[in-house]
């Protein structure tokens, strides 16, 4: 287990899915957008942002931003563990990295998101502060994660490197 994987504020399993596979035989490039907003949406539920919560508030995260870097090709059936960091957080956004591993430990792909507590209750989207309970949480985990950076490729800018 890379010192990563043993950092993360959140782990959770999956499989890749038939549905996952694209016309090259391995998991498209979707799928590795599925798999980690899931993961994204499985630590909503556990820092306090879960069903209920957005029932009763109207309010929920956004994806500002998200990138993905493709490591390795997965296949049908292969076991995956996916782990979440919180990079940084302020009182309306959280810097996630996350990092998806075969069931040997080897790195299959990494992604970065911005994402932002919006308040629909007014009934168009708008920034809303985290309440003091979730945004505790999100600080905790956020200490946690400073402890991965700096990471080369998250800090690296996208392009042909002309």
């Amino acid at each position: 287990m890379t010192d990563r994987r043993a950092a993360a504020t959140f782990t959770r399993a999956d499989v890749v899915r038939p549905e996952w596979v694209d016309y090259n035989g391995h998991m498209g490039d979707f799928a590795y957008a599925i798999a980690f907003s899931q993961t994204v949406t499985a630590f909503m539920d556990v820092i306090g942002i879960d069903r209920t919560y957005r029932d009763a508030t109207s309010s929920t995260l956004y994806t500002l931003d998200m990138r993905i870097g493709y490591q390795r090709e997965c296949h049908e059936g292969m076991a995956l563990e996916l782990t979440l960091h919180v990079l940084e957080a302020d009182a309306k956004r959280m810097h996630l990295y996350l990092e998806m591993h075969d069931g040997d430990g080897n790195l299959l792909a990494w992604n970065e998101q911005v994402q932002l507590h919006v308040s629909r209750a007014s009934g168009q989207p708008k920034a809303a502060a985290f309440p003091d309970d979730i945004a505790a949480r999100i600080m905790k985990a956020a200490e946690k994660g400073s402890a991965i950076s700096p990471l080369a490729h998250v800090e690296k800018r996208i392009g042909l490197g002309k």
